[in-house]
């Protein structure tokens, strides 16, 4: 049985982000994360917010892993 190498990438994001899909390629590694807040405060009136309009995604390269360059990919929600 072959066995492949997997990163373990526990530990090396928030909670509130969950991996959706990793992506490997010789060069890079795509990370697709996803948020699992649903909520959150207004920065004016403080109140707590559970409805959003919309997602969308923020692309942020991270340092690289084992020589490959990282792009994380979080998929956020809009308030």
């Amino acid at each position: 049985m072959k066995e492949t190498n997997r990163i373990k990438l526990d530990g090396f994001y928030p909670e509130s982000l969950k991996i959706a899909k990793v992506k490997e390629s010789d060069n890079q590694i795509i990370i697709r994360l996803k948020s699992q807040k649903h909520s959150h405060k207004c920065h004016k009136c403080e109140e707590e917010m559970t409805s959003y309009h919309g997602t969308y995604i923020r692309t942020v390269q991270d340092l690289p892993i084992l020589g490959k360059k990282v792009i994380l990919k979080i998929s956020a929600y809009e308030y």
